[in-house]
């Protein structure tokens, strides 16, 4: 990238990131960084996080697998293992600097680092990263379509071979060069290229899943996964630190797998676990704050409950508007968080630019019900999915409840944590409606709105538009505004008008962005946010 590209793009972030502040309702300010006078290092950290879904870099879409997977698969471009905003910004991971780009924006050109291994000390080609691209598409991977405005890519996703080519990726192992060619311009393809499903892997690599046996670069690597209830992370002796990825402090960290939040607090209070992540049961948060050390996390985030317009009685839209209406958005930040969250009617959260508050259905029972009777959905029969996390069943709980009230005839269904996204994402479920939420991949809407509610990005399998929500004219602006090379006023503008139609036709019922609890024992120490993967525990000490 050129001087004038990396400073314009630095701009465009900071912007994104300045608006971002602590809500802590009552239960105070909590800082991000927790430095004991004196400190050491860990040994093994034990940690209780709800749920994941794979151990696979072109598979894996939640942010507690990328919270693991990001200090085991490097990617060309990375994020500073620093706090606040500063931790939106690109630095070089694999490759040795900042790419070169074209004046059109079309080009990108990098040169990995000499001397990369695997953690099999495998060495790392350049052909290994256009491998992981045909590997996103061989193996029908969950982000995929991030990559299709690469030259040829699109034409490769219908037809994809292990022997067949993507000529926009064109690489050299023996100068370490990489170069991607675009169709057009795509302002967020930068961040892009930092997406975990992006990372390379060695080119012997399977399309199938593989979940925590494919070698990484980082500084640990996964050791053994047990399904559904554990993996370790061991530290990778062929690691190579630089200046923006540290070698990362513990020497082994043991992942355990618990839903029941309940369960998952209690392992941290009763010191058989350092650290967890649950969303601790509103009554025990007093508890929580006197026996271990429990910090509020800000971060981008929208859980909100989808309705698949495809299928009855949602394909009606007084329907859907009905739902928004009905729920009581302030009583369930108490209900589900215990006052750590935020009411929300918008798809975006209030940290973005690009945010401007809708408030277009204000709660009203008795107009919900007569739009329920105007649509002639009276005792329709509703399937309500969910999965079986405590936040996440009790939210559902209530909704299944709310729709009940106004006239349908809901039951609730839920599922393993790690077959639900799957699950609805997969068009022959014929899934009606549901709880979810997101988390921000990259600081930019179109991680929202193209992957969320683009029309054009749905797919048959791990389709992540649960709503399968399409529209000629939101999804031609969304088309339009992914060219955009920068989130000036008039662009924010324009993804604010976006936002605010598709809303209107109301595919989701937002309901809060939340404050993470980040729940520790007292004997850790050096406490750091990273703003797109939480809690670094890179950096973690014991005081």
């Amino acid at each position: 990238m050129t001087g004038k590209g990396r400073w314009t793009w630095l701009l465009g972030v900071l912007a994104m990131a300045a608006g971002f502040s602590m809500m802590v309702a009552a239960y105070g300010a909590a800082g991000t960084k927790h430095q004991a006078a004196t400190t050491k290092p860990i040994g093994t950290l034990r940690a209780v996080i709800d749920t994941i879904d794979y151990l696979d870099p072109q598979q894996a879409y939640t942010g507690q697998a990328w919270w693991a997977m990001w200090n085991v698969y490097e990617t060309l471009l990375t994020y500073k293992h620093v706090d606040g905003p500063a931790g939106y910004k690109l630095v070089p991971g694999l490759a040795q600097s900042l790419p070169t780009v074209s004046r059109n924006g079309k080009v990108y050109k990098f040169k990995l680092r000499k001397g990369l291994k695997y953690s099999n000390g495998k060495p790392v080609k350049a052909s290994d990263f256009k491998w992981a691209i045909k590997r996103g598409f061989l193996a029908q991977g969950q982000g995929v379509g991030f990559y299709t405005d690469i030259a040829g890519a699109e034409a490769y996703s219908k037809n994809p071979t292990p022997g067949g080519n993507i000529p926009g990726i064109i690489v050299n192992n023996k100068t370490r060069a990489i170069t991607i060619k675009l169709v057009s311009p795509r302002g967020d393809f930068l961040t892009i290229l930092a997406l975990l499903f992006a990372a390379p892997v060695p080119g012997n690599t399977g399309p199938e899943i593989q979940n925590g046996s494919i070698p990484g670069t980082g500084p640990y690597a996964f050791s053994n996964y047990d399904p559904n209830r554990s993996f370790t992370m061991v530290r990778n002796k062929f690691f190579k630190r630089t200046r923006f990825i540290p070698r990362g402090t513990p020497n082994r960290i043991e992942v355990s797998l618990i839903g029941d939040a309940d369960a998952a607090t209690q392992k941290v209070t009763s010191g058989q676990a350092d650290y967890s992540n649950a969303a601790i049961p509103p009554d025990r948060i007093a508890d929580a704050k006197s026996k271990g050390h429990l910090v509020l996390r800000q971060t981008a985030n929208t859980y909100y409950f989808w309705m698949n317009i495809r299928e009855a009685p949602f394909n009606k839209l007084k329907v859907r508007q009905a739902v928004n209406m009905a729920i009581d958005r302030k009583a369930m930040q108490t209900l589900v968080w215990g006052g750590l969250g935020q009411a929300t009617q918008n798809v975006l959260p209030p940290t973005y630019p690009s945010y401007k508050k809708l408030s277009l259905y204000p709660r009203n029972l008795t107009k919900a019900k007569q739009y329920i009777n105007q649509a002639g959905a009276n005792g329709a029969a509703v399937k309500v999915w969910t999965r079986n996390v405590t936040d996440a069943v009790t939210a559902a709980t209530y909704y299944t409840n709310v729709l009940n009230s106004i006239g349908l005839n809901a039951s609730l269904t839920i599922l393993p944590r790690a077959t639900y996204y799957t699950t609805i994402g997969n068009v022959n479920t014929h899934a009606q409606t549901g709880w979810a939420r997101w988390l921000e991949d990259y600081p930019h809407p179109l991680d929202w709105f193209d992957v969320l509610l683009n029309g054009n990005r749905i797919t048959d399998q791990d389709n992540n538009n649960y709503a399968w929500y399409k529209n000629k004219k939101t999804d031609k602006t969304i088309e339009q505004l992914k060219k955009q090379p920068l989130l000036t006023p008039a662009v924010n503008a324009r993804w604010a008008a976006v936002e605010k139609q598709i809303m209107q036709q109301a595919p989701w019922a937002p309901w809060s962005n939340r404050v993470f609890p980040e729940f520790f024992t007292k004997q850790i120490g050096c406490i750091h946010i990273q703003r797109l993967y939480g809690i670094d525990f890179a950096r973690l000490c014991r005081k």
